[in-house]
């Protein structure tokens, strides 16, 4: 192998915030061997890119790259995909194994497979970002199985192969009022317990607020079907609650590249974040930690750099495509009976039922991102959401975010695979637009019965009088086959 110390640095054209706030110390670093579960989710992609960007970095300089291996349920045309995106070059360091986080849940499974790999040792690392922040009609245990049981046998079986790092995903909604009533954030909160249990393995876990991205405008997790952002295109938007719930965007490409950063560096060399920090986190909203496990222990608030309102957050988007935010003020009940039947992408009842606890908790959930900010140095910061407005091209329009129209075909395609949300769907609508013309008065809990009440007599009398128009229309047409001579005889009278 090359040494770096005879080898001039050679740097990318194109350097993201990676290479160019840290990319000394990933020469430094020993090569590493990544697992990466999730490679082709919203977080989940842009770690493979900075990986491979890291991995094209240090061949440029002469020494091995180190080699990731994608964990997927369809290895082959998630490797076809890459390919074409990345090309032969970048993804010659890559490799893909078949994995089922749905059934793979024993540590013997989990063990041999990744041994049979050729994994394991100290320069062996795990990056599970695998997550299923919905339920599925099909396997009622399917959060419980992705987030929870799978992950909790894959780290087992690394502590056993003496893997050198466990990079875990989890999400800042386990530190909520509500987390164990919400099925998400209760598995994500019972893994990561598991992981400070275990006493040989390193591990840093990441408690990732909202996810946002700020090249394409959408908001993680899946955003094919209708994105949270696609509200504030409608004439006017349904917000949930009083729109008072805080949130701390983090832009995804921030938290790609800390998290790479921290796969392909020391895991003792960063720093650790101090759990008293945030005086709003009770005892409850962190595992409890032996004290000799603290030194493999790392837990980072992986949140961004200001705190908004929701309400804030859709205006901000609003703005960012040109428009101006028409808020409507809704039940927070008709959203999740919406969501009760079907998933919307990152809509979902897990975000919307902890929406609902923030906007009224004593201690909502506000996270500390300093020490996450500068884990790549202390020149590095999180992309602001409000420094987003300030960029503009020549005609003064805003640059930083794509425009988007809203997805009409998508939601009507959604509608008729998921028949069982009309009802409730219109009862959201409804809402929203009596509320828009009669005043917020109505988006109180007191009226919340009557405006279904209303809405449901609304669309029943819809019904009524179209099937007594189309009753009167038949009876006339009959009427003109029949000649007038009536409805013709039962038979035996």
């Amino acid at each position: 192998m090359a040494s770096r110390y005879f080898t001039p640095r050679v740097w990318t054209r194109e350097c993201n915030q990676l290479i160019s706030l840290a990319g000394d110390a990933l020469l430094d670093a020993r090569p590493k061997q990544v697992a990466l579960s999730g490679p082709a989710g919203f977080l989940g992609s842009r770690v493979l890119a900075a990986l491979l960007d890291a991995h094209h970095h240090r061949r440029e300089n002469g020494l091995e790259p180190g080699e990731v291996v994608l964990l997927s349920s369809s290895p082959g045309n998630l490797m076809s995909r890459l390919i074409n995106i990345h090309g032969y070059e970048r993804m010659n360091s890559v490799r893909a194994t078949r994995v089922d986080y749905y059934f793979q849940h024993d540590v013997d499974s989990w063990r041999d497979q990744l041994g049979s790999l050729g994994m394991g040792g100290p320069d062996a690392v795990f990056v599970n970002l695998a997550a299923l922040a919905g339920p599925r009609s099909d396997r009622p245990d399917a959060m419980m199985a992705v987030n929870y049981r799978a992950p909790v046998a894959a780290a087992r079986a690394c502590e056993e192969l003496r893997f050198g790092h466990w990079i875990q995903s989890s999400t800042q909604a386990v530190k909520a009022e509500r987390a164990g009533q919400v099925p998400y954030s209760r598995w994500k909160a019972m893994a990561d317990y598991s992981l400070a249990r275990l006493e040989k393995l390193p591990v840093s876990v990441f408690t990732l607020g909202l996810l946002y991205c700020k090249a394409q405008g959408v908001v993680g997790q899946r955003g094919d079907t209708l994105n949270m952002v696609d509200l504030t295109l409608l004439p006017i938007t349904p917000i949930m609650g009083n729109g008072r719930a805080p949130l701390q965007p983090l832009e995804v490409g921030d938290a790609a590249a800390r998290v790479a950063f921290c796969a392909l560096t020391e895991p003792t060399e960063r720093p650790v974040q101090p759990h008293h920090e945030n005086p709003n986190c009770a005892n409850w909203s962190r595992p409890k930690i032996d004290p000799a496990r603290q030194y493999t222990w790392r837990a980072y608030d992986a949140v961004g750099p200001e705190t908004m309102t929701m309400l804030k957050l859709m205006e901000t988007f609003a703005a960012l495509n040109g428009r101006k935010l028409n808020p409507v003020f809704v039940d927070y009940r008709n959203f999740e009976t919406v969501l009760n039947v079907a998933s919307l992408g990152n809509l979902n009842r897990q975000f919307v039922s902890l929406l609902r606890s923030e906007q009224d908790a004593e201690r909502p959930i506000v996270g500390n991102p300093d020490v996450f900010e500068t884990l790549m140095g202390k020149d590095a910061k999180l992309f602001r959401m409000d420094d987003a407005l300030k960029q503009t091209d020549g005609d003064g329009n805003v640059i930083a975010i794509k425009r988007r129209s809203f997805p009409f075909l998508a939601m009507t395609s959604w509608t008729w695979n998921n028949l069982g949300v009309i009802i409730p769907g219109t009862n959201l609508v409804l809402e929203t637009i009596g509320t828009y013309l009669f005043g917020r008065r109505f988006a109180i809990d007191e009226s919340w019965r009557w405006i279904r009440f209303g809405a449901m007599s609304t669309l029943l009398g819809g019904i009524t009088a179209a099937s007594m128009h189309a009753g009167a229309e038949f009876s006339k047409w009959w009427g003109e086959v029949t000649g007038g001579a009536g409805w013709p005889p039962w038979g035996g009278f």
